[in-house]
C-alpha cells in the first residue's frame, strides 16, 4: 500500500484571488516583532546590544522589554524602530538602560 497520491490536471482547481485572501496575507505579514523590523527579507535580527529580553502580552498590545548597558550601540536601531511606528521608551540607570518597545496590535 502506497502513501503517494497522483494528481492529474483535472484535480487542480484554479480560482481567482479575492480581497479576503489579500487581507489575510497582509494581516499575517504585519504581525511583526521589533526584531523582524530590524532584520532584512522577513528574517528577524536580534542586535548584540539587546542583552536581556522579555515579552509581555495583554489587551491588544505586546510589550518588549530589553535590558542593555550598550545604549549608544542601540541608538540607530531605536531611531529606526521609532520611525517605523514603534513606541520607544528608555529608562536609564547609570550605564545600564531598560528599553520598552510597544505598538498597538494589528
Amino acid at each position: 500500500m502506497s502513501n503517494i497520491t497522483q494528481i492529474t490536471d483535472s484535480d487542480i482547481v484554479i480560482r481567482p484571488v479575492v480581497d479576503a485572501d489579500v487581507d489575510a496575507y497582509a494581516a499575517v505579514r504585519t504581525l511583526r516583532t521589533p526584531y523582524h523590523e530590524l532584520g532584512e527579507l522577513g528574517e528577524p535580527r536580534v542586535p548584540e546590544w539587546a542583552q536581556h529580553r522579555s515579552v509581555y502580552r495583554a489587551a491588544g498590545r505586546t510589550l518588549y522589554l530589553v535590558e542593555t548597558d550598550r545604549l549608544e550601540a542601540a541608538e540607530r536601531d531605536l531611531d529606526s524602530l521609532a520611525r517605523s511606528g514603534w513606541h520607544v521608551r528608555i529608562d536609564r540607570d547609570g550605564e545600564a538602560a531598560n528599553i520598552t518597545l510597544s505598538r498597538a496590535a494589528a
